[in-house]
């Protein structure tokens, strides 16, 4: 599997990350933070090869270009159809966002299908679980090739998603604040480095990226690394903008 971040910040854009962005085997794309956009154009992927969006909730750092994501492909001249996926409520979400954009409703001329996943619903080769956070949000595992990777998506600490990680090869799981911070980590439900590190243990997962790092967290980098080492017990690594783990 082939797995390219093309955004790995949370909640705003950096100079240094774009919000959540990832594509695997350069055909699926979780989540559409703003600024992935742009790193999606320097990226050397084509998104004429993407065929399926998963988007994970309705957040704005992780759904907001999405529409122009649509706006890109429909302009280079897409014909290959689109399958885009979400939450339960998405559907009228993604109404709004085209209604709000002014998008004609004949704008799009390739095919546009656009459907929700239900909380443990599974899909061919793909399996989802609802996460813990303040909106309804889906993580997501994926098989491929012998190989899996799981994305957390925003949560706090969540069995579920330990569940759902299960041996993978890959996990990627959010990893906000510290354990300094562990008061508004739980105000806000997302995980710290040391959750995410715990949950990549008890999954027994083979290999663990940070990701969703804060613009106001990025100088505490060394930080989020020790104190998930601390809990997952192997080598952790921290997501970088346009950076590629091939397993």
């Amino acid at each position: 599997m082939k797995v390219t971040f093309l955004g790995s910040g949370g909640s705003s854009v950096s100079a240094k990350r774009a919000c959540p962005s990832i594509v695997v085997d350069e055909e699926i794309v979780f989540d559409l933070g703003p600024g992935s956009l742009k790193n999606l154009r320097n990226s050397g992927l084509n998104p004429d090869n993407l065929s399926t969006v998963f988007i994970s909730h309705c957040h704005t750092d992780h759904i907001s270009d999405l529409v122009p994501f649509l706006w890109a492909i429909q302009i280079d001249g897409r014909k290959n159809p689109l399958w885009v996926y979400g939450p339960p409520g998405f559907k009228l979400t993604v109404q709004r966002l085209l209604e709000c954009t002014c998008t004609p409703t004949d704008f799009f001329k390739f095919p546009l299908t656009v459907s929700e996943l239900g909380f443990g619903q599974r899909m061919e080769n793909l399996q989802t679980c609802g996460t813990v956070h303040s909106v309804p949000t889906l993580a997501f595992r994926i098989e491929s090739h012998g190989k899996s990777f799981c994305y957390s998506a925003d949560t706090t600490y969540s069995p579920s998603v330990v569940e759902l990680a299960r041996n993978a090869d890959l996990l990627v799981h959010e990893a906000t604040f510290l354990e300094d911070q562990l008061n508004i980590a739980q105000l806000t439900k997302h995980s710290t480095a040391r959750m995410a590190g715990q949950v990549g243990k008890q999954a027994h997962a083979k290999r663990l990226t940070l990701f969703h790092i804060p613009p106001p967290n990025e100088n505490r980098e060394s930080d989020f690394h020790d104190e998930a080492i601390s809990e997952y017990g192997s080598e952790v690594q921290l997501g970088t903008d346009l950076a590629t783990i091939e397993f």
